[in-house]
């Protein structure tokens, strides 16, 4: 019983005759002077958790509002709805009990969302809303959110076009037509349990995994979200008559860990050896075993900086999709640029000032703050690149500026500016996204049953 059919203005299901009782005594006998009607009945606790759903479809106590509730009594601000609210302050105490208990213990607490309390609507487009009370700790909690869903509900009935009905619509519900809402700072914001159970295997998955490596693939039972099958993507080393197959490196995180790796060491002789030199102005002229060691800082700098802006090359490329074309127009003639094309042709601050924002719909990056930090990154590197004699005592001072450190550290703010972007704009780059950048999730492809058997059969080598 996912969504019971009632006439009532209120239904509310518990899981006990006992607690049934109680709400009839508070609840129904309250309002029996009012035209507000409640009706309580009991359902069956192992009917209703239905294997497969992301979270359980009930509640150990469960509120179902109709339409009716919302316009003649909420809407109004009637005596019925205030001693409807003051009723339920009552019967919400021993579900306040219980969360003070499972508050307290963490053998009990879960990843996903849990609620004791659930608030149910139904739509008049037919979405089911399950709004999830997280076990708050006292009644004028209960009673702020259960307020705001009724604001919730009244704002998404609204007859024009809002961003709450925009939100909830893109959100994935399974063949149920729930859609579920949890309560944040005064406001219920919808979730997407696509998204929810993406990072529920992403944090599985990395927690035995190497972070340099690609995101794997995910097919997703489409209504059994137990049911998931996780490919690596594999491939074959072939050198010198020998084959390696492994999982496929992602450039990104392989350089950016090749660029933290020497950073965090070239910062150690930075802060044992350079900043001493500000507060005792000693050591103009280091002997020279004292000089290998900036030597050996110069390797780890330059290793450094140069990582830091090939993984923001090969994070430009990947976000350029096969298949692309890029359009420039000048004096009546149009130029056609392919992939391949973009990425020998154009430099890195072209792909990210065009390319990049023609793809993911950001913002223009010259105005964003770090900007002029990568402008000094790229210049840099190219002046080490191109090695020229006659800059090369300029290039190595620069190297040693305490400056530095934040230059070559804007590579991962730059990866993570355009992360939110592909998390907002084009949530399918999500796989290719390199980890370790705030957006380690994995948006699973959905299947029906007939296919994920195929699935299933083919990896585990079962004839069907």
């Amino acid at each position: 019983m996912i969504y019971p059919e009632f006439e009532t203005d209120i239904l509310i299901s518990v899981e006990s005759d006992v607690v049934k009782d109680f709400v009839e005594e508070v609840l129904v006998n309250g309002l029996k002077d009012y035209k507000l009607s409640v009706e309580v009945l009991v359902i069956n606790k192992q009917e209703s958790y239905i294997s497969g759903n992301w979270i359980s479809s009930t509640s150990v106590m469960n509120l179902y509002v109709s339409d009716n509730l919302i316009k003649e009594y909420v809407l109004k601000s009637t005596d019925d709805f205030e001693c409807f609210m003051k009723n339920f302050k009552v019967i919400i105490q021993p579900i306040i009990e219980i969360s003070k208990i499972v508050n307290k213990d963490d053998d009990l607490k879960i990843g996903r969302p849990f609620s004791l309390f659930s608030v149910f609507y139904c739509s008049p487009d037919n979405y089911k809303f399950q709004f999830l009370f997280d076990n708050y700790e006292s009644d004028d909690e209960y009673l702020n959110a259960l307020t705001d869903v009724f604001k919730t509900i009244n704002l998404y009935n609204q007859p024009k076009k809002n961003k709450l009905k925009s939100i909830i619509k893109k959100t994935y519900s399974q063949s149920n037509g729930i859609k579920y809402f949890l309560y944040s700072k005064n406001n219920w914001t919808a979730l997407d349990p696509l998204i929810e159970i993406g990072k529920e295997i992403s944090e599985n998955y990395i927690k035995n995994a190497d972070k340099r490596i690609r995101k794997p693939s995910v097919v997703l039972h489409e209504d059994n979200f137990r049911k998931y099958i996780i490919f690596d993507k594999n491939w074959i080393l072939s050198f010198d008559k020998l084959e390696t197959m492994m999982i496929r490196p992602n450039d990104v995180s392989l350089y950016s860990s090749i660029c933290e790796n020497n950073l965090v060491k070239a910062k150690k002789f930075y802060d044992e050896t350079i900043i001493p030199r500000y507060k005792r102005y000693i050591g103009v002229f280091p002997l020279r075993e004292e000089q290998v060691e900036y030597l050996d800082y110069f390797e780890l700098i330059i290793s450094a900086l140069i990582f830091a802006y090939t993984s923001l090359e090969a994070f430009a490329n990947i976000c350029i999709p096969s298949g692309f074309e890029y359009k420039i127009e000048k004096s009546g003639k149009t130029t056609i640029y392919t992939l391949e094309a973009i990425e020998r042709e154009f430099a890195l601050k072209d792909k990210f000032k065009n390319i990049l924002k023609s793809i993911l719909n950001t913002p223009d990056p010259t105005e964003e703050k770090w900007w002029n930090d990568f402008i000094n990154l790229e210049n840099i590197r190219n002046e080490i690149i191109h090695a020229k004699q006659s800059k090369s005592e300029v290039r190595y001072s620069q190297l040693l500026s305490r400056k530095i450190f934040k230059t070559i550290a804007i590579h991962k703010e730059i990866i993570s500016f355009y992360g939110n972007y592909i998390s907002m704009n084009k949530k399918e780059l999500l796989e290719i996204f390199p980890y370790n950048f705030g957006y380690d999730n994995i948006i699973p492809g959905l299947t029906d049953n007939e296919n994920y058997e195929k699935f299933f059969n083919r990896i585990h080598n079962i004839k069907s």
